[in-house]
C-alpha cells in the first residue's frame, strides 16, 4: 500500500535479526519510518507496496544478494532512482565495491557499523533524495502548467510594464493572429493595435492599478482585424496577460444593434445583406413573407427573392444604396420560396463598418396586398364599431327611457293605494272589522315592498352607468364606521369579529354599498341563530387582496351558488327572510366593474362566506423613454 506519511521511509534489508535491530535502534527518529526485510524476495514485495526514500542493503545474504536486488530495483522505472546503501561485513578489494556501484550503491557501510558515520550518511542521503524528488514535482508542475498554456484557446503571456515589448507568448498567439512565436518576440505590442487602441493602452501602461481590463482591435498577419478581451495583471514591471479572441460574440453584437435600428423603421421583412447580396441577417417577418427559414436564407443571396426580371434594376438600386443614396417606400416586386409574386414597398440604407472597411446594406420591406387586405378589415371593424356605438346610444336611450318609466309611471299608483289605504283607514275605522283591517295592512305592506323594490332596480339600473373613482381606501376605518352606524340605526344583536382588514385601491362610495349588503345580510341570515357570529377579514395575494364576511346563519345548497348573483334570484323565502333579491346583484356589479371577483361558499344550516377580490394599490405607471 502506497505510504501517506510525509516521513522519509528507509528500508533495511539484512537476513540477520540482529542487524536490523542495531540499525533500527540507531536510525529510529520522530522524521523517519523504518521497515525492514529478511531477505531479498521480501524486500521487492515491500518496496512494490510503499514509497521508499532510502535503502539499506546488506551484500551477503542466501538465495537473493544484495547485488540481486539491486539490479532488480534499477531496471525498474519506478524503482530505479531510490539511493542504495550497501552494507558489508567487511572491506573487500576495490573489484567487488567497483560492482556495487556499477548495480546502483550509492555508498558502503562497512560491518561493524560506525553509529556516527551511519547516521551521518543516512542524513545526507535522505536530505538529497527529498531535494531531488521536491525537483521532480517542482517540474512536473512545471511542465503542466506549460501544457495548459500552450493548449490554451486564450492567449496568454508577458509583456514588459514600460516598453509594452513581448517577452514571452504561448501558442494561441499564433493560433488566433498567425504570427509565429519567433516573429513576435521583444515587439511592442503596440505594433499590432489600430490607432485608437495604441493610445488607449499608452495610457494604461501609465497607471498603477494591479489590475486591467479592457478590449482592442488588433491586426492579424493577413491584415484582417479581430477583437481581443484582454485581462491583464501587473507585478514587478510586468503585463501577465490573458487575451480571448471576441471577434464573432462582437460580431453578433454588431448584427443586433443594426437591427435594432432597422426594425424602428418597419414591423416587417427585416433583413440585412452585404455589397455582394450574401444575406447575412433574416428576422421572422422575412421569414414569414418570403417562405424561407433564417438558415436557409443565410445561405442565400437576395437575387433568389428578386423576380429575373427585375434583377438588373435591383442591382442599380444596390450600387446606388452602397454610394450613399438612401431608399424610401420604393415600390417593387418580389418572388417567395413557392413561386408566389409580391408587391411590396423597399426601403433601405447602408450599414458603414469603418473598421473593418465594409459595407452592409439593411433592408425593410411591406407586403402591400396584406396592407391592403388589413386596410380594407380595419375599414370595416370601424364601421361595425360605429354601428355597434349607434345601438348602444338607442340601448341606453331606451334604458333612460324605462328608468323613468319606473321612477315616476309606477311610483303614482303606488302613492295612490297607500294614500287611499290611509283614507280608507282613518275615515272608516269605526266600521272597519278586524279583517278589513288586516286586509288594509296587507295592501299598505306590499306597496311599501313594491317601492322598496323599485329603488333597487333603479339604483342597479344606475349602476351600469356609474364612473369608478378610484382612490386609496383603508378598508377598516370603512367597515367599522358601517357597523357604528347600523348600530346607532338599530342595535346589532351579533358578535362581530374583525380580524385584519387591508387597505384597497377602488370607489370609496360603491365600496362602501359592497359592505352595508354584504354585512347586512350576514347579520339577517344568521339572525335565527341562538349565537350568532360575523367574522370580517382580509389575505394579500401578489397584487390582490381577498375580503370575506363569514356568518354561522342558515347558509345555502352549493348547487343554487349560479343564482346567487342574478336579479331577483333568492334562496330563501320572503316568509322567512325579508328582500327584493337585487342586493347582491348590485354588490356583483360593484365588484366586476372594479376588475375583481366575487364568489361564495356555504353549507345548509351552518353558515355562509362571501368573497371578493380588489387591487391593493393603484397600477405602477410605466414612464415611457
Amino acid at each position: 500500500m502506497k505510504n501517506n506519511t510525509t516521513k522519509s521511509v528507509i528500508l533495511i534489508v539484512d537476513d540477520k535479526p540482529g542487524n536490523i535491530y542495531a540499525l533500527e535502534n540507531l536510525l529510529a527518529s520522530k522524521d523517519t519510518t523504518l521497515l525492514n526485510a529478511k531477505g531479498g524476495k521480501e524486500a521487492l514485495q515491500i518496496i512494490l507496496n510503499n514509497e521508499i526514500d532510502l535503502i539499506i542493503l546488506d551484500v551477503q545474504m542466501p538465495e537473493m544478494d544484495g547485488f540481486e536486488v539491486a539490479n532488480i530495483l534499477k531496471s525498474n522505472k519506478r524503482t530505479k532512482d531510490i539511493p542504495i546503501i550497501f552494507a558489508s561485513a567487511e572491506k573487500k578489494e576495490l573489484q567487488s565495491q567497483m560492482k556495487g556501484y556499477e548495480e546502483g550503491a550509492i555508498d558502503y557501510l562497512f560491518k561493524p557499523l560506525d553509529p556516527d558515520i551511519v547516521k551521518a550518511k543516512v542524513s545526507v542521503f535522505l536530505k538529497i533524495q527529498l531535494q531531488k524528488k521536491e525537483l521532480i514535482e517542482k517540474n512536473n508542475s512545471l511542465q503542466k502548467s506549460a501544457l495548459l498554456i500552450n493548449n490554451s484557446a486564450d492567449i496568454i503571456g508577458i509583456i514588459d510594464a514600460e516598453t509594452l515589448k513581448i517577452e514571452e507568448m504561448n501558442q494561441a498567439f499564433t493560433n488566433i493572429l498567425g504570427y509565429s512565436l519567433k516573429e513576435i518576440k521583444d515587439t511592442a505590442i503596440l505594433f499590432f493595435l489600430s490607432n485608437a487602441d495604441r493610445i488607449m493602452v499608452k495610457q494604461l501602461s501609465g497607471k498603477t492599478n494591479d489590475q486591467l481590463s479592457f478590449e482592442t482591435h488588433i491586426y492579424c498577419k493577413d491584415r484582417s482585424l479581430k477583437w481581443l478581451q484582454w485581462k491583464v495583471v501587473v507585478k514587478e514591471s510586468k503585463w501577465y496577460i490573458n487575451a480571448r479572441d471576441i471577434t464573432e460574440l462582437k460580431q453578433v453584437e454588431k448584427i443586433r444593434n443594426y437591427l435594432a435600428t432597422v426594425v424602428k423603421q418597419s414591423n416587417d421583412a427585416i433583413y440585412i445583406h452585404d455589397h455582394e447580396g450574401q444575406i447575412i441577417s433574416w428576422n421572422e417577418g422575412a421569414e414569414k413573407m418570403y417562405g424561407y427559414t433564417e438558415t436557409e436564407a443565410l445561405k442565400m443571396k437576395i437575387w433568389n427573392i428578386i423576380p429575373e426580371y427585375m434583377q438588373p434594376e435591383t442591382g442599380q438600386l444596390v450600387h446606388q444604396i452602397i454610394h450613399g443614396e438612401k431608399i424610401h417606400d420604393h415600390e417593387t416586386k418580389r418572388i417567395t420560396k413557392h413561386g408566389k409574386l409580391l408587391d411590396v414597398l423597399f426601403s433601405a440604407a447602408v450599414i458603414d463598418d469603418s473598421i473593418e472597411e465594409q459595407q452592409s446594406i439593411a433592408i425593410t420591406e411591406q407586403d402591400i396586398t396584406q396592407q391592403k387586405i388589413a386596410d380594407e378589415h380595419i375599414k370595416q371593424l370601424n364601421t361595425d364599431l360605429q354601428n355597434n356605438v349607434v345601438q348602444l346610444e338607442l340601448s341606453n336611450k331606451e334604458m333612460e327611457s324605462f328608468s323613468y318609466s319606473v321612477s315616476h309611471d309606477l311610483r303614482a299608483p303606488l302613492r295612490a293605494l297607500s294614500g287611499y289605504s290611509a283614507m280608507i283607514e282613518d275615515g272608516y275605522e269605526h266600521v272597519l272589522d278586524a279583517e278589513a283591517k288586516r286586509l288594509l295592512d296587507h295592501i299598505k305592506s306590499n306597496a311599501k315592498k313594491m317601492g322598496i323594490l323599485i329603488d333597487d332596480l333603479l339604483a342597479f339600473s344606475r349602476m351600469g352607468k356609474t364612473e369608478v373613482r378610484k382612490s386609496h381606501i383603508d378598508m377598516a376605518e370603512m367597515v367599522k364606521y358601517i357597523l357604528q352606524d347600523m348600530n346607532t340605526t338599530k342595535p346589532i344583536n351579533v358578535d362581530v369579529k374583525l380580524n385584519t382588514i387591508l387597505p384597497a385601491y377602488g370607489d370609496r362610495s360603491l365600496l362602501n354599498q359592497v359592505w352595508v349588503n354584504l354585512i347586512s345580510n350576514a347579520i339577517k341570515y344568521s339572525s335565527k341563530n341562538q349565537n350568532p357570529v360575523i367574522e370580517i377579514q382580509s389575505i394579500p395575494s401578489d397584487e390582490e387582496v381577498t375580503y370575506s364576511v363569514k356568518d354561522n346563519g342558515v347558509g345555502f345548497d352549493m348547487k343554487y351558488a349560479d343564482k346567487l348573483f342574478g336579479v331577483f334570484q333568492r334562496l330563501h323565502s320572503n316568509t322567512d327572510f325579508e328582500g327584493t333579491g337585487v342586493g347582491l346583484a348590485i354588490v356583483h356589479r360593484i365588484i366586476t366593474k372594479h376588475g375583481g371577483k366575487i364568489w361564495a361558499e356555504a353549507k345548509q344550516n351552518e353558515g355562509a362566506t362571501f368573497y371578493f377580490t380588489l387591487q391593493a394599490s393603484a397600477p405602477t405607471e410605466v414612464k415611457q423613454l
